[in-house]
């Protein structure tokens, strides 16, 4: 039987469990020894080695017999932290810093968590890309400043807030980054960073191993 993950569903495995995130609901499910009853393939493909199972994820919602569109791909996890500043913040990057926090604060009170993913992805910047060397290292280099300015933010709480708020300091920079969410089981938790390449720009790596990407913007 051909089954897709549903619009806006995701889904990682971890073990023998599978995580599945709905952003619509705004909601994760954890399907507890599920990897023995279903396979996780490339572009959403979904295989359950049984009626019953494929049953079981229809009802629920989290597979549909429609081909899904495309998705961005989930890069490598992080290896490397980001350095420390090597110099100041310069005025663009102060103004770049305020507007972002106040960009994040209303953003937050208005939009859900759907709505927060499709204007980080319509906000995505032509030709920016990791695999570009001077991108790459223009995004290390901005967002070790930011590290400088976070403490001055208004903006702090859940990851999901602080990351949103550095991807939107680095868009208004012309640069960008790749907003990845995690997860983990026993305990279940949930988890964003940003990175370029193999660095992570707002959090360590030493954390970061225990997460498994479930979603890329």
């Amino acid at each position: 039987m051909a089954l897709w993950l549903a619009r806006d569903v995701h889904a990682a495995a971890i073990d023998e469990d599978i995580v599945f995130l709905d952003v619509a609901a705004d909601a994760y499910l954890c399907l507890v020894q599920a990897s023995l009853l279903v396979a996780l393939d490339d572009g959403g493909a979904v295989s359950p080695r049984d009626e019953t199972s494929a049953q079981t994820l229809i009802e629920a919602g989290l597979v549909t017999h429609t081909p899904r569109l495309a998705v961005r791909a989930i890069p490598p996890k992080p290896t490397l932290d980001l350095r420390g500043a090597a110099r100041r913040p310069r005025p663009r990057e102060i103004a770049a810093g305020l507007l972002a926090s106040g960009a994040a604060a209303r953003d937050f009170r208005r939009l859900d968590f759907a709505r927060i993913l499709e204007r980080a992805r319509r906000g995505r910047q032509p030709g920016a890309t990791s695999h570009d060397a001077a991108h790459h290292e223009a995004v290390l280099d901005a967002a070790a400043v930011f590290a400088v300015l976070r403490p001055w933010s208004p903006v702090g709480g859940a990851c999901l807030k602080r990351s949103y708020q550095l991807l939107g300091y680095l868009r208004r920079l012309g640069l960008d980054a790749d907003w990845v969410i995690g997860v983990r089981t026993w305990p279940f938790m949930a988890h964003c960073w940003l990175q370029s390449g193999p660095v992570a720009l707002d959090d360590d790596v030493e954390r970061l191993i225990a997460y498994t990407p479930i979603l890329a913007v």
